[in-house]
């Protein structure tokens, strides 16, 4: 039997331990049309010089390609070969799946127990590291806490042992959520039955 090392056997290494090229990757997968070296380090996060360095990186590899287009030119995935085709593009399309898994389960597990659900925190802004928790503010709806408290713990459970996601919450009464400040304050919110029109001012930092 031949044995094959370096690229050959460890192909994703040339990729995954670069993060700007997983960046650049990410964005170009979830872009709709082909796009600038600027407009892709802007939807990537990073600097032009470090998506044009993952750029060519990439293109070495074969998995993006440069279309002319006026003088700065127009960047796309390169679908073709191997790599992006059965690897790449099936693990970025799971990846965009993540976010929308996470907010279904918390929507199904206090359907009927809550009349309002909050993301706050870091989870809220977009800063959610690994291993910190994913906070909500939960509204206790018509069945009072009890079944509510139960349900959030069913929760806290799933999201640790299907995403290793910590779980906080913060169980409001109705009386406490008419006082509160009005919606548009959050950064991010989850309807459960109907879209709430009530938040509790300091329970995160949502300015």
């Amino acid at each position: 039997m031949i044995y094959l090392k370096g690229h050959l056997s460890r192909p994703l290494d040339a990729v995954l331990t670069a993060p700007s090229r997983l960046a650049v990757l990410r964005a170009l997968s979830r872009a709709k049309s082909p796009l600038s070296g600027r407009a892709l380090a802007r939807l990537a996060g990073i600097n032009h010089q470090g998506a044009a360095v993952a750029l060519a990186g990439l293109a070495r590899l074969g998995l993006v390609e440069r279309r002319p287009a006026g003088r700065s030119g127009q960047w796309r995935l390169d679908r073709r070969g191997w790599l992006m085709s059965e690897l790449l593009l099936p693990l970025l399309e799971r990846e965009a799946e993540h976010a929308g898994a996470v907010v279904d389960a918390v929507r199904k597990g206090v359907r009927g127990k809550a009349a309002a659900v909050f993301v706050a925190g870091a989870a809220a802004k977009g800063r959610l590291e690994p291993g910190r928790p994913v906070e909500l503010v939960v509204v206790e709806g018509a069945l009072g806490r009890r079944p509510l408290s139960e349900a959030l713990r069913d929760l806290g459970a799933r999201l640790g042992e299907q995403w290793s996601l910590p779980l906080e919450a913060r169980v409001l009464s109705r009386r406490d959520a008419a006082r509160a400040a009005a919606v548009e304050d959050l950064w991010e919110l989850l309807p459960v039955e109907g879209p709430p029109s009530y938040f509790a001012t300091g329970t995160t930092d949502h300015r």
